[in-house]
């Protein structure tokens, strides 16, 4: 599904190569490429928003699972998003949010860990390694973030997740900034992350929390 909304040109050969039915397949392409252009354009009009109101003290990344069985260049995307934000102002300080939900790294530490090896400061990165799911990355991540005294907070996620995460955000953060990229600028914090021990994030006699 992700590839579908991320990649869908990468989708659509593939579908063509394989199948006979080109014509339900021309109207599969119309819709993956509408989906697209519509997050995008959702995407830009809640960036033009947020971003003028940059820079945030702190801006609060949702975790990813590393070393998921699938879909595992989130992780790298949201860390390399994370720099992205830090270096261009954006964000003051970042703090990564997730427990070790469903693979046995703590998602918040595993991230901030990766983060600081990217060039990011240790004393401007936080974790909060107790949420489950993206509602308590939501919840939890800004209790935290209050807690720390930030006063100007906001969010900022993948495209993908960000699909999903407007309505949560307008339930659980109400005017809490949602910052995101276009589409088809995946590709681009797609780039192999640096290798570092990660002892520190790593939950001994782990169990999946989604059991």
């Amino acid at each position: 599904m992700i590839y579908q909304i991320l990649f869908p040109m990468k989708q659509i050969h593939y579908l063509f190569k394989k199948s006979t039915n080109k014509s339900l397949l021309f109207i599969l392409a119309i819709l993956l490429l509408a989906s697209s252009c519509s997050l995008d354009k959702l995407v830009q009009k809640k960036n033009k928003i947020s971003l003028a109101k940059a820079p945030y003290d702190v801006i609060i990344i949702p975790g990813y699972p590393y070393k998921a069985p699938s879909n595992q260049e989130l992780f790298t995307v949201r860390v390399h998003w994370a720099k992205a934000l830090y270096d261009r102002g954006i964000a003051k300080n970042i703090i990564f949010s997730g427990d070790a939900v469903h693979t046995p790294y703590t998602e918040g530490a595993a991230m901030k860990l990766f983060a600081i090896s990217l060039g990011i400061p240790a004393e401007h990165i936080f974790e909060e390694t107790k949420a489950l799911h993206t509602n308590q990355n939501i919840v939890k991540g800004k209790a935290l973030a209050k807690q720390l005294g930030f006063q100007k907070i906001a969010f900022a996620t993948d495209p993908y997740q960000f699909s999903y995460m407007v309505p949560l955000m307008n339930f659980y953060a109400p005017g809490t900034p949602l910052i995101s990229f276009p589409t088809d600028s995946m590709a681009f914090f797609i780039k192999p992350l640096p290798e570092i021990d990660l002892k520190s994030s790593f939950v001994q006699n782990w169990t999946d929390k989604t059991e």
